[in-house]
């Protein structure tokens, strides 16, 4: 079911009814051909991928469809806000369900934007004139972002006075309304005990809000290749729960009350993280190996898997297309499937060695052991990883995972408990320090980025099918296929994605962002420059996406070029988070003067700023660019000295 969903999820609707007819045929096929004491594996596959085709045809029909045609402006809407508010890009956003549009009666979740902070707590109601518009506008990845979360509109409010939000207090109560409290009050707690970067990261292991760390520093581990630390999942239940079940034993309470007591951490840990998907893949796994301690029965791993698949995707289809979600399946089937395997040979090589101490054999354990799952997990996730993410690959995740993993192991478990034992946090706040420290370092060493290219698919698709013939002629009781199998991925591997990402583009790139305004990045090789930050979409916003996007943590030059929001909303935003070498502003230059400044090697340009008129001219490559910020070009523009050698390719004016 997930195979299936996870496919369909990216192919437009039509697939969908193909996917159905070929999976029927699939299963009268397999009915017709299975002996009588045949394996029911290929029925349950193909019944599987029918109930899933089934299952999201009808949350396309019944659910997403009716609910993008509800979009419109100038209405008025009485919403209750069902969740804790999210800071993001100098913006407050609230998961809402709106109780009346214009007087009708109408029960939609929106995503509510405001730019500053309610007066609200969870389940309070709120009024507004504003307008309801379907998340991610043009922006396929965007659009498939928020289908996949099931919040397919946003929210705003039109008026720009002070009381655009009518807040009504709510003293009803709801289930949700305590673990909401208790969960911005974990934060709260956090951030009271420990200093900005430490209660931050603490707060994005122990309940996946991010909203306390910089963009710098989530920009570091995931460039590191360890932001899934934030995403709460297998790890961090894992952690807790275990950690729970044997201080509980260790004061030797009966097995199934230390059983049934992790069931309830369990629970209250997938409604504190907001039941993200990949925590509520986890959270099913626990609670199945916690049942088979309460019935005296052994959980078999890929069962629970496929368990909290077939739950989760029962529930919401659409689910199937989060990154996070196949993230965290990749990771958790790579470590069931190949860590046994792998941890083998080092164990039986440890265990022969006689005259080395007991201590010393027991930390080499680990260490193989640790290697084992890094590289089990990894195998899984790196093609989601190179596939989905924007910014590529980098050769650091490895390492990275060797390295900082371990450590978060420690210091997850002590930041639960600091929450309420206070004296923890002189332990727990240099190991926050020393994390941070150690993965900003790593993220400036220098390794080649594997980018998806658009040829990534092909050897993907080629060692899809030579795994899949391998376990075919497995299953045929022909065991040595497997054999030639494995190194025959490794080769397509080598020679499809991995020697070209070695490959590195020398070219330099202008990019225009949409912002509203007047935005355009320039970057070549790990550099990059951008000229003016305004706009009306969050030019800010749009801006560290993209250098996010390209795997840049800082800018060479951060040229404003005027004071109006068209042309410098963002720039306060910028130079608060990220790093900037030179900023060069029309406040620091008197008006008719042309300030030369040097991006990189070819790469320079030209600033003039002139009766509220502001250019520049660029050279890059042997070509010149002219850049009109506002209106015309300054009318003295033709005194200032050109830049020497190159060709004019092109003109463009706003307005």
């Amino acid at each position: 079911m997930l195979l299936t969903l996870t496919a369909l999820f990216f192919l437009p609707e039509w697939a969908v009814f193909a996917a159905l007819v070929v999976c029927a045929l699939g299963f009268v096929i397999a009915l017709l051909l299975r002996k009588r004491d045949g394996s029911p594996a290929w029925l349950a596959a193909s019944l599987s991928s029918m109930l899933a085709c089934v299952l999201l045809l009808i949350q396309l029909g019944m659910f997403y469809y009716p609910t993008m045609g509800q979009t419109g402006d100038q209405l008025d809407i009485h919403a209750r806000i069902t969740g804790n508010a999210e800071e993001r890009y100098g913006r407050y956003y609230y998961t809402a369900r709106t109780i009346s549009v214009n007087g009708e009666a109408k029960s939609l979740n929106v995503r509510l934007s405001s730019p500053y902070l309610l007066y609200a707590t969870p389940y309070d109601e709120v009024k507004y004139h504003g307008s309801i518009f379907a998340l991610g506008g043009e922006e396929p990845e965007r659009v498939e972002h928020y289908k996949a979360k099931g919040i397919y509109l946003g929210s705003f409010a039109q008026s720009y006075d002070e009381d655009r939000f009518e807040v009504i207090p709510n003293k009803r109560f709801y289930v949700m309304k305590p673990i909401l409290w208790m969960q911005d009050n974990i934060r709260r707690d956090l951030q009271a005990k420990y200093s900005d970067e430490s209660g931050g990261l603490l707060a994005g292991m122990l309940i996946g809000n991010t909203n306390g760390l910089g963009w710098q520093t989530q920009e570091e581990f995931r460039l590191t290749g360890i932001s899934h630390l934030f995403s709460v999942s297998g790890l961090h239940i894992s952690l807790l729960t275990w950690s729970l079940y044997r201080a509980l034993l260790g004061m030797r309470c009966p097995k199934r009350a230390t059983a049934i007591a992790c069931c309830g951490l369990v629970a209250l840990f997938m409604a504190l993280t907001g039941f993200q998907a990949s925590c509520v893949r986890a959270g099913i796994m626990m609670l199945v190996l916690l049942g088979g301690k309460l019935f005296h029965r052994r959980a078999d791993a890929l069962n629970s898997l496929g368990f909290a698949a077939m739950l989760l995707m029962m529930a919401s289809p659409l689910s199937a297309g989060q990154l996070g979600l196949q993230l965290s399946f990749g990771a958790t089937l790579g470590i069931i499937a190949l860590e046994p395997h792998l941890s083998k040979p080092g164990k039986k090589a440890v265990r022969k060695l006689s005259a080395v101490p007991k201590p010393v054999k027991k930390g080499l354990l680990a260490a193989n052991s640790g290697l084992s799952v890094t590289v089990s997990a990894l195998a899984l996730a790196m093609p989601v990883q190179l596939l989905r993410l924007p910014s590529g690959l980098s050769m650091l995740t490895f390492p990275a995972n060797l390295l900082f993993v371990p450590i978060s192991n420690l210091l997850i478990p002590l930041g639960g408990l600091s929450v309420v034992f206070s004296p923890l946090t002189k332990v727990t706040e240099p190991l926050g320090k020393f994390l941070a420290a150690g993965v900003s370092w790593l993220s400036r060493v220098p390794a080649p980025v594997l980018r998806n290219t658009g040829a990534v698919a092909l050897p993907l698709g080629i060692c899809l099918a030579i795994a899949g013939t391998a376990l075919l002629l497995h299953y045929l009781h022909r065991p040595a296929a497997m054999k030639w199998a494995v190194p025959a991925i490794c080769l397509v591997l080598v020679l499809g994605i991995w020697l070209p990402g070695f490959v590195r583009q020398g070219d330099t790139v202008v990019q225009v962002l949409d912002t509203g305004g007047t935005a355009v990045l320039i970057h070549k090789n790990g550099r990059a420059a951008l000229l003016g930050c305004g706009g009306d979409t969050l030019p800010a916003g749009a801006a560290k996406q993209a250098l996010g996007a390209l795997g840049i943590l800082e800018l060479q030059l951060l040229l404003v070029p005027g004071s109006s929001r068209e042309l410098s909303a963002g720039a306060a935003e910028i130079r608060r988070d990220v790093n900037i070498k030179h900023v060069l502003s029309y406040e620091d230059y008197a008006a008719g003067s042309a300030v030369p400044f040097t991006l990189w090697e070819g790469a320079q340009g030209i600033f003039a700023f002139e009766n509220n008129q502001a250019a520049c001219l660029l050279k890059i490559d042997q070509a010149q660019y002219v850049l009109s910020f506002e209106g015309e070009i300054p009318a003295g523009w033709q005194q200032y000295p050109p830049l020497e050698g190159g060709r004019v390719v092109g003109v463009r004016q706003r307005g």
